[in-house]
C-alpha cells in the first residue's frame, strides 16, 4: 500500500540522516582540548584511549619528530617539532624521558597551541584545529644528562601513531 511505502520511506531517510549526523560528529571529534593527562600512566603510556581503536603500524608513520638535542645542561631549552603528513594532523601527545631510568624529566612550555602538564613531562595540543607542524619547547631540569621525547601523533581520531620518539638530526 501507498502508506507502507511512504512509511519505509521515512524510515529509510530518518536512518541516512542519523548515520550521516553521526559521521559528522565522529570527524570533528579529537579530544578537542588535548590529551587527558591519565595518558602519562597508563599501561601503555602516550597511547589514547579511543573507543579500542588501535595505533597504526609504525611501519606507516607519516610524521616526521625531530628534537634539537638528546643532551641537556642546567637552563637548555630543546625543540621538538612534529611535521605533519602531507595533509594537515590534528592532536599529539609527547614527553621528555630520561633514557636510563624511563622517568619523566624536564618540562614543556605552554602557548596558545600547547598545553603542558609539568607532573609527566608531556604536551599535548589545545584544539583539534588542522596543524601542518607544531614546535615544542622544553626545559631542561636542574641536572646534566640525555633525554629523549617519545609519544602519539593523530591524523585524525581514529587514526594515529604512537611510540614515535624523536630524531635527533645529526
Amino acid at each position: 500500500t501507498k502508506q507502507t511505502i511512504k512509511t519505509r520511506l521515512a524510515i529509510k531517510m530518518a536512518v541516512c540522516t542519523l548515520v550521516s549526523l553521526f559521521l559528522i560528529i565522529e570527524t570533528c571529534w579529537a579530544f578537542p582540548n588535548g590529551g587527558p593527562i591519565d595518558a602519562c600512566v597508563k599501561a601503555q603510556p602516550n597511547r589514547p584511549n579511543h573507543g579500542g581503536t588501535e595505533p597504526q603500524s609504525p611501519s606507516t608513520n607519516p610524521f616526521i619528530v625531530e628534537a634539537s638535542s638528546d643532551y641537556y645542561r642546567p637552563g637548555d631549552k630543546i625543540t621538538v617539532t612534529i611535521h605533519g603528513p602531507k595533509s594537515a594532523f590534528k592532536g599529539f601527545f609527547f614527553q621528555g624521558r630520561d633514557p636510563k631510568t624511563q622517568e619523566w624529566i624536564g618540562v614543556f612550555e605552554k602557548n596558545p597551541d600547547v598545553k603542558s602538564y609539568s607532573e609527566c613531562s608531556a604536551a599535548t595540543h589545545t584544539d583539534n584545529d588542522p596543524k601542518e607542524t607544531v614546535t615544542l619547547l622544553w626545559h631542561a631540569p636542574d641536572a646534566v644528562g640525555q633525554v629523549y621525547f617519545i609519544g602519539t601523533a593523530l591524523q585524525n581520531y581514529k587514526t594515529f601513531w604512537s611510540d614515535i620518539v624523536a630524531r635527533v638530526p645529526q
